[in-house]
């Protein structure tokens, strides 16, 4: 409960929702077997996983520091993308837990299958699991038990002896609802008040997660090497008259499709275009003129290919006007596509490659099964593995309107590093990007396989400007936002700025300053938060 209040506070909401989140989703009786826990499951006898090797090293040095740490809880082991997580995991519990039929561990992944399929490997090596929130009776229950799950098993019932966070770089650590709690920061906390040890594992950690914490990494060699072969095509370099799809990125499409064919393997090539719908800027063939809203005169898109003989429609994404795919100036039907989006991009890619390419076109929708599948960067999460993964305008990751857009972007190279694993030591490059800066912060990164070359230069801009983490952030929106940012207090109502009518960003020197003031903002109404009329999200992602 107390942790509950902690987080409420920290991310400026109330307790009821956190405490919702920490609590069992059904009626619990000790001693009975859930579907989330196994009958049978005995006290693990731990492998010699750590007595030697590169990742048994890297599990002593995670647990050493943090026995030695001063800072804020938590060691961060920069695990490259195409090195299997499992083993670490097994060897930081074999070491923490060893034979002591009294401790327990919690494991904390971004996804429900993440955690299905870690707990499943563990019990195959001999661990009792709890998966959570299911076994949560099992997770509470006196002796040895590793707890698996998603942000919300931070709120475990037992105290844990050692907590693992995997990917913890991941966006889906924070809650999407408000208080949009940081099971990251929960589990800090957690481990700081019970001084037990706390290991982040991701291949590239976030500024705000290596803040005076320790980074524990392979040599040099190893960790370049786990970053598997990364090919970048020079934009500037290419024949304009080949337009969007250059024939070095058709060539390489095509050559890991039929390196995938001779292996008898049926991996997809999968291509990423961070464009929605069909067209995303048109413009008329006659009078050249953009298509604008009439309304609101922001750009038109084109969702859908219109059936032959008919005339398509445009529509407006920011107040959603619809009207017919006539140009405004002069009436024309002839108009032609500025920026492609995904839909359109799997037309011409399966015309210049000539191969059958599927569009993955949302997170629920089936993944094709044709050899070559386009889609925003959701499809990276929704393939087990690719033969190749080509990103076709990557300057878009790289220079969106976001301050974390170049950790963004690092994010996404590992991510398809990890599809890839082992395919770049039997049939050639494995990740494609297409840029016009191919010397940039990101890439560099990826190629000498050291993120620290990203975070050097990310953490002297955030400084020059004051962000996270020199510095903590909230986003307050809605009808009140206006007159409750008028509420704050002097020390946070100087950083206070206007995004928009119903906007404002609020600037603190630190996360408790800021939760100290908002915390205050809302005691001072009876209903504290509900009646402020206005959203508050403490560290969003958005900005």
């Amino acid at each position: 409960v107390e942790l509950c209040r902690f987080s409420a506070w920290r991310f400026a909401g109330r307790l009821r929702p956190v405490l919702l989140a920490a609590s069992p989703e059904r009626i619990v009786r000790f001693g009975e077997v859930g579907p989330g826990e196994r009958a049978g499951s005995r006290p693990h006898a731990p492998r010699d996983l750590t007595a030697g090797g590169p990742v048994g090293r890297l599990a002593e040095a995670a647990l050493t520091a943090e026995a030695e740490r001063t800072g804020p809880a938590g060691t961060i082991v920069r695990l490259p993308p195409t090195f299997e997580r499992q083993p670490l995991v097994e060897a930081l519990l074999a070491e923490a837990l060893g034979e002591d039929a009294g401790k327990s561990a919690l494991v904390l992944v971004e996804s429900r299958a993440d955690a299905e399929r870690l707990g499943r490997n563990l019990e195959r090596s001999g661990w009792p699991v709890a998966a959570y929130p299911e076994g949560w009776a099992r997770a509470a229950a006196p002796g040895q038990v590793v707890v698996v799950g998603t942000r919300n098993a931070a709120f475990s019932p037992r105290t844990p002896s050692l907590t693992i966070v995997l990917d913890a770089h991941g966006e889906a650590y924070r809650a999407e609802r408000v208080p949009a709690v940081d099971a990251r920061v929960v589990v800090a906390e957690r481990s700081r008040r019970a001084g037990t040890p706390l290991v982040y594992v991701t291949p590239c950690p976030t500024l705000e997660l290596q803040d005076s914490r320790r980074v524990v990494t392979l040599p040099a060699p190893l960790e370049r090497e786990g970053w598997g072969s990364l090919v970048v095509l020079d934009r500037r370099e290419e024949d304009p008259a080949e337009g969007a799809y250059p024939s070095s990125l058709v060539r390489l499409v095509r050559d890991a499709h039929s390196a995938e064919a001779e292996a008898g393997s049926n991996r997809p090539v999968v291509c990423v275009l961070n464009r929605t719908g069909r067209a995303r800027l048109l413009a008329c063939r006659l009078c050249h003129s953009l298509q604008r809203c009439p309304r609101c005169g922001a750009a038109e898109i084109e969702a859908a290919r219109p059936a032959p003989g008919q005339v398509g429609v445009l529509s407006c994404v920011r107040c959603g006007g619809e009207r017919p795919a006539l140009c405004s100036e002069c009436g024309s039907a002839s108009l032609k596509i500025l920026r492609a989006g995904v839909s359109r991009a799997r037309e011409e890619l399966e015309a210049v490659t000539g191969l059958r390419v599927g569009e993955v076109s949302g997170p629920r929708s089936p993944v094709p099964s044709e050899p070559v599948l386009i889609g925003t960067e959701a499809v990276l999460h929704r393939v087990r593995s690719a033969a190749l993964v080509a990103f076709l305008a990557f300057d878009q990751q790289l220079f969106a309107p976001r301050f974390r857009a170049a950790e963004e972007a690092l994010v996404l190279l590992a991510r398809a590093a990890r599809l890839v694993t082992g395919r770049a030591r039997r049939h050639g490059p494995g990740v494609v990007v297409r840029t016009s800066v191919p010397d940039h912060d990101v890439l560099r990164a990826a190629r000498l396989g050291d993120p620290g070359v990203l975070a050097a230069a990310e953490r002297a801009r955030r400084e020059l400007l004051g962000l996270p983490p020199f510095g903590s952030l909230a986003l307050v929106e809605g009808e009140g936002a206006e007159a409750a940012c008028s509420r704050l207090p002097a020390e946070l109502a100087a950083g206070v700025s206007r995004l928009g009518p119903e906007r404002f960003v609020v600037r603190a020197g630190s996360p408790e300053a800021l939760a100290d003031g908002l915390a205050g903002l809302a005691s001072a109404s009876p209903s504290g938060f509900a009646t402020l009329g206005a959203r508050v999200e403490v560290e969003p992602l958005s900005l």
